[in-house]
């Protein structure tokens, strides 16, 4: 008997669900790095010890992405993303005990950083269980775009927030925030009662052999180093870019904020843009081998940009023409290793992001130590965005046509 496959219309409201609780993950990782010149005077901590409230989400997914990328493929969708909402509806209510407690806060923060991974890591395997295959960008491109919505909050709605209504307030906000997404992810449907697409293989047999079969693929490989490099320099910067802009250009707080945010609806865009184009052109390498040298090039205006408007115009063009990577990345991986492997190999992939984002975010203090400015940090990450471009020029295309 022929097996049937049908796409359902609910399909769009998992998506929305699901994008909500991304959009929660990244909004949860920079809330405090938008006013971590804030924090630093209101916990009366170094800038050594506010990093880490920021610091802990790389440092924690680097742990967790395999170990949750196999349980997303082991167990399915709905039970693997639930893992994760669960952690961060419990982690956003902790944060609000005692908002002048450090330690409290990171709790929290570590707390949330659990289930980071088990909803970034099963994107692709949202869009394998419950998209046909023609709309697998599409599906992808909207996921990622929920990261950048996430930040886009976290960095120009945070400072303003605790401006104008102070930071418990922001604090509570996110936390019921956090717990609408819990539950409303409890109601979605555990899949679709028929698949949209042929399973290629049963997905009980995933465990840790997943990982060695995937890195066996070169293509896969040397994408592996793009997001290296892409993922961990972006997150890097993203930490960081507050100070930057406030100490490299006397840009202040909440105008370094509506900087960022700025960026991150440039994004935005791209990564609702950029896939739909890519589907439609039947190529995806193309957006790599522009997204590398963009970076490359903007990393090193941002030494010399002066004033509010130049550094705005420079963050838009990194929003655009770099950030909007990332959906192209994942679908590359999905499209490398097939269903089966969809949430083992994304969890490769931002593995790989965010020990270069930990390293890369650490190295930045230290060079910024060691020279009194952030001058070396941004040469030695555009030298790193550089090297990506000649890798990428060696990655074949993987768009099923192709």
């Amino acid at each position: 008997m022929k097996q049937e496959y049908r796409v359902y219309g609910s399909r769009w409201v998992v998506l929305v669900i699901f994008m909500y609780l991304v959009a929660l993950t990244q909004l949860y990782w920079l809330n405090f790095a938008a006013i971590e010149t804030f924090i630093e005077s209101y916990l009366k901590i170094p800038p050594s010890d506010a990093m880490w409230l920021a610091l802990v989400f790389p440092a924690l997914l680097i742990i967790l992405t395999l170990p949750a990328g196999i349980i997303i493929d082991k167990v399915g969708f709905k039970w693997g993303v639930g893992i994760g909402a669960f952690f961060i509806g419990a982690g956003a209510l902790m944060r609000v005990i005692d908002p002048g407690s450090f330690l409290l806060l990171l709790i929290g923060q570590i707390v949330i950083s659990l289930g980071q991974p088990f909803i970034l890591n099963a994107t692709t395997k949202l869009a394998t269980t419950w998209f046909a295959s023609k709309e697998e960008g599409t599906a992808i491109g909207l996921a990622s775009l929920a990261q950048f919505i996430g930040m886009m909050v976290a960095l120009g709605l945070t400072p303003v927030i605790v401006d104008s209504s102070g930071f418990t307030t922001m604090l509570w906000i996110y936390g019921i925030a956090g717990i609408v997404g819990t539950l409303a992810f409890a109601f979605i449907p555990k899949q679709p009662s028929t698949p949209a697409r042929a399973v290629e293989e049963d997905q009980s047999v995933v465990r840790w052999g997943g990982i060695g079969t995937i890195l066996k693929n070169r293509n896969f490989v040397l994408l592996g180093f793009a997001a290296l490099a892409g993922i961990g320099v972006f997150n890097g910067l993203a930490v960081w870019a507050e100070k930057i802009l406030n100490e490299m250009h006397g840009i202040p707080m909440t105008d370094a904020g509506s900087i960022s945010a700025v960026m991150i609806i440039s994004a935005t865009i791209g990564c609702f843009v950029i896939p739909l184009l890519s589907d439609k052109l039947k190529r995806r390498k193309p957006f790599l081998i522009i997204a590398t040298p963009v970076a490359t090039i903007c990393l090193t205006i941002m030494i010399f940009a002066q004033g509010y408007t130049a550094n705005l115009i420079n963050f838009i063009a990194i929003g655009f023409l770099w950030l909007s990577a990332l959906p192209i990345m994942l679908t590359m991986s999905a499209e490398i290793t097939g269903s089966k492997y969809a949430g083992v190999s994304v969890g490769w992939i931002y593995l790989l992001g965010n020990v270069a984002a930990l390293v890369l975010g650490a190295a930045v203090e230290v060079l910024r130590g060691l020279t009194g400015d952030f001058v070396a940090s941004l040469l030695m990450l555009a030298a790193l965005m550089l090297a990506a471009f000649f890798v990428v020029l060696f990655i074949k295309d993987t768009h099923p046509q192709e």
